[in-house]
């Protein structure tokens, strides 16, 4: 073989693996026509529509509740993380809570199990004991009125048990509550 055949496969095996170590690093991304990709499927997958639900809170000593639309898809977990966005958001509007709180994420683990993840905790060191417990009562029972089908919950602020003087969040709350 001849010098010229050496250094010709030298450089295309050099630009194969070249192109082989970009396309491996994500640097190069092939894409064909039939290619869908995974984000588009999963959209697909999920369908979506409104759904009216109850918001019910505590405020003036008395139950109260509210009527509104969210999107509710096939992933339960989604829905839950609109579902108490729009609660927090009418909590806000109603001013009832002195801080506005939004929940950063939820997830539903396979024993119906629920983690809420809030960007802050809610609740004041001012704040009673039972106007706490009555934040917490309205909450679960949003959630219990909406359907989505969960038994305990898990309090948490920025994914870490959510901290509290008065109430204890190391254990989940039952979805049904503690009122009777």
């Amino acid at each position: 073989m001849s010098s010229k055949n050496y250094i010709f496969f030298s450089a295309v095996f050099f630009l194969l693996g070249t192109l082989l170590l970009a396309y491996n690093r994500g640097w190069v991304i092939f894409r064909f026509p039939s290619y869908k990709t995974e984000v588009a499927q999963t959209v697909k997958q999920l369908r979506a529509h409104k759904k009216k639900v109850k918001l019910i809170f505590w405020h003036k000593k008395r139950w109260n509740n509210e009527v509104v639309e969210i999107l509710k898809t096939d992933d339960a977990a989604y829905t839950l993380q609109n579902l108490v966005n729009s609660w927090l958001t009418l909590l806000d509007e109603e001013k009832i809570m002195k801080k506005k709180v939004t929940l950063q994420s939820a997830l539903l683990s396979e024993n119906k199990e629920a983690y809420l993840s809030f960007d802050r905790n809610p609740f004041d060191e001012t704040d009673m004991t039972y106007a706490k417990w009555m934040w917490i009562e309205g909450l679960l029972r949003t959630i219990k009125e909406s359907g989505i089908p969960m038994q305990n919950i898990n309090f948490l602020v920025h994914h870490q048990p959510m901290q509290d003087y008065h109430l204890d969040f190391s254990n989940p709350w039952p979805l049904s509550g503690f009122l009777r």
